[in-house]
């Protein structure tokens, strides 16, 4: 019976058997984007349609939902059948509310559980009214052809989009640069070259000088007389001056010839895409689109009265119920039962595909003719327990299986590009949603530089800041009570986040108690980063919590995540003791400091800093000269902070008096 199951569903056999599909040779290029398209979207919606297996990369604020909506038009247009799938609810059901937004969410049937079932079949809706959809096969024809011309024009002008938006964001690194070369170099009197020199020209005779000192060269006759006709020099005293001198002025004349020709290829994109109005073309575009979806929609359901479907329905009527609903949304635990379990969609989407395990994953394989996998390895993976892990790797190891299925380390994600390296990969690259400027960290130090910033900065706040605790052994229990005070007393009314869309992420669950404790009955969002994982807020305030980043917090998907969720400002809370030992969060740092941001010393202090090792000589000279009432420090600096409180005029009628040592102890510890 097993086997008989596998054969019938031909995508779970290729993947058990470790064979890679082979592309459909019938597919075409699809050239219908209701939802509108960039170039990496366009490559992964035809992936889509031409492989029986693929896999979209989607990082995140790239247009992974728009991506799978147009997968759901051109599937539904061509009478195909789409189930999307995610390890939860909250993902498919943002699938649900985008097509609702275009008026289109009757194509589309949230199920899953029973209690979903139920919640839908309570709530089935009518189809609506759609004779405003309806074209006549000449409007349709026209409307077809011209489209398709702007498709191509479109694609075309994508490519200048991206060159120009890469352009934007080396003039920045460049200029960014040249600023921390000139306050860290004391340049000499420039140099004349000739008018039309290159940057590659004095970047090559930069490296020629170098190359000089290095190896104690010296500018002969011939390097006197060549100069001039390689490296543009028109300069009489470039001979005269020492090495580090020419190689100063050289990088200062680089600096600023780069940026020149940087700024003149910038003013040509823009004049091109401005010429063209591409804007408004791509509303004229994604709106036809839309308008030949809704027409294709009209043909489907013109004088189709729906029925009111029952719980029976979903498994004897199944093929019917399809036909009506030709997007089924669910869990990738779940779609298997949401209706007769013969049922074999054209297209299974799984979403958020680095959340799902193998087992689950398996469960949606076995439903599919085609299957496209949504996820991004960057980011987290589902979490297996110990107990699990002890099991399944148990049986893994019983049955040698291949490394790509062990549950314990894999979802399905993983296992699926561990299985078949050369399967079609289409990396979403056009980013949306944060400041350029922080996702340009994501970029730099998690996607090799993939990425393609085409987001602005929608406020005036500063994209990125540190706030740094006093030094001290602050964290206990995995929470940090002094960065949560940091966050109340100093960032939300230095930065002026009252009213602001804020969330406050942290790796810990204890901080996170302790951060919805002290938001309770506020606006503010906080949890774990793992539960942040495909959310965002405009503000994001990451509380690292550890004394000593530990790898759990450092880890680079978990940091990845955090840092993305923020759109227009991140504010880093790290604990200010003293390491030297490289992480992803202090690269995180470095990378605030270079780009000129601010990192701000918390003035934040308590008595009972002085127990860090750090301040030795101030404890000392605070406890000098003060009665010793305890062989611990702690009850010392406690007593002398109650004196200093009861000095006050207020608390004068108070006393202290001194008790057994070891309730002061059960109370503090001894730090």
């Amino acid at each position: 019976m097993k086997k008989f199951f596998v054969l019938e569903n031909p995508t779970l056999s290729h993947y058990l058997n470790r064979k890679q599909p082979e592309k459909d040779q019938h597919g075409s290029p699809i050239e219908i984007f209701p939802f509108g398209f960039n170039l990496s979207q366009k490559k992964g919606v035809d992936e889509a349609f031409s492989h029986p297996l693929s896999i979209i990369e989607g990082p995140p604020g790239t247009g992974k939902t728009q991506t799978i909506l147009n997968i759901i038009a051109n599937a539904v247009m061509k009478h195909q059948s789409v189930a999307v799938v995610s390890s939860n609810n909250a993902a498919t059901k943002n699938v649900f509310d985008k097509l609702d937004c275009s008026g289109l969410s009757f194509i589309a049937a949230l199920l899953g559980n029973s209690e979903k079932k139920k919640e839908f079949l309570e709530s089935q809706a009518e189809i609506p009214d759609l004779s405003g959809w309806t074209l006549t096969a000449e409007e349709a024809h026209s409307l077809q052809e011209s489209n398709t011309l702007l498709f191509a024009q479109l694609s075309e002008k994508l490519e200048l989009k991206n060159e120009l938006a890469l352009l934007k964001l080396h003039i920045e690194n460049v200029e960014t640069e040249y600023r921390h070369f000139t306050s860290a170099m004391a340049t000499s009197a420039d140099l004349r070259f000739k008018k039309n020199i290159s940057s590659g020209q004095l970047l090559s005779l930069w490296i020629t000088i170098e190359d000089y000192e290095a190896f104690g060269k010296k500018l002969n006759w011939w390097r006197k007389l060549t100069f001039p006709f390689l490296y543009g020099v028109r300069d009489k005293t470039f001979y005269e001056r020492s090495y580090r001198e020419l190689i100063r002025a050289v990088q200062a004349a680089y600096y600023t010839v780069k940026i020149s020709e940087l700024m003149l290829r910038k003013a040509q994109l823009e004049s091109a895409l401005q010429d063209f109005s591409f804007g408004e073309k791509m509303k004229t575009y994604t709106e036809v689109s839309m308008q030949l979806f809704k027409h294709a929609l009209h043909q489907k359901y013109q004088e189709k009265k729906r029925p009111q479907y029952t719980a029976w329905d979903l498994h004897l009527n199944a093929e019917e119920f399809i036909s009506d609903y030709p997007v089924i949304l669910s869990t990738a635990y779940s779609l298997r039962r949401s209706l007769d379990k013969k049922v074999v969609y054209d297209f299974v989407i799984i979403d958020e595909c680095s959340q799902v395990d193998l087992a689950t994953g398996v469960l949606a394989l076995s439903c599919a003719k085609k299957v496209v996998i949504v996820g991004d390895l960057k980011q987290l993976s589902n979490v297996v327990d110990d107990d699990t892990k002890l099991k399944t790797d148990l049986i893994f190891q019983a049955y040698r299986l291949s490394e790509a299925y062990r549950y314990s380390r894999h979802s399905l994600l993983s296992s699926v590009t561990g299985l078949f390296p050369g399967i079609p990969k289409t990396l979403l690259r056009e980013h949306y949603r944060c400041h350029p400027r922080i996702i340009d960290f994501c970029n730099r130090k998690f996607y090799h530089n993939q990425l393609i910033i085409l987001s602005e900065a929608q406020t005036g706040r500063e994209p990125l800041l540190v706030y740094r605790t006093v030094a001290g052994n602050h964290a206990r229990d995995r929470m940090n009570r002094r960065q949560i005070d940091v966050i109340v007393e100093e960032i939300i009314p230095q930065q002026k986040l009252e009213t602001a869309d804020l969330g406050i992420v942290t790796p810990y669950r204890n901080q996170t108690s302790a951060l919805q404790q002290a938001f309770q009955g506020t606006s503010v969002k906080a949890d774990t980063v793992d539960k942040f994982q495909g959310r965002e807020n405009g503000v994001i305030i990451l509380s690292t919590v550890d004394n000593e980043i530990s790898g759990f917090t450092d880890h680079p998907n978990r940091l990845n995540v955090a840092v993305s969720r923020a759109r227009d400002q991140l504010i880093v809370v790290v604990n200010g003791n003293e390491n030297e030992k490289d992480s992803n969060i202090s690269d995180l740092i470095r990378y605030i400091g270079y780009q000129n941001f601010t990192v701000v010393d918390s003035q934040l202090h308590s008595v009972f800093d002085y127990l860090y090792k750090g301040y030795e000589e101030k404890k000392r000279e605070l406890l000098s000269g003060q009665k010793q009432k305890s062989v611990f420090d702690s009850e010392n600096l406690m007593h002398l902070l109650i004196r200093e409180v009861l000095s006050q005029d207020e608390f004068s009628k108070y006393d202290v008096v001194l008790h057994l040592s070891f309730l002061f102890k059960l109370m503090l510890g001894d730090f």
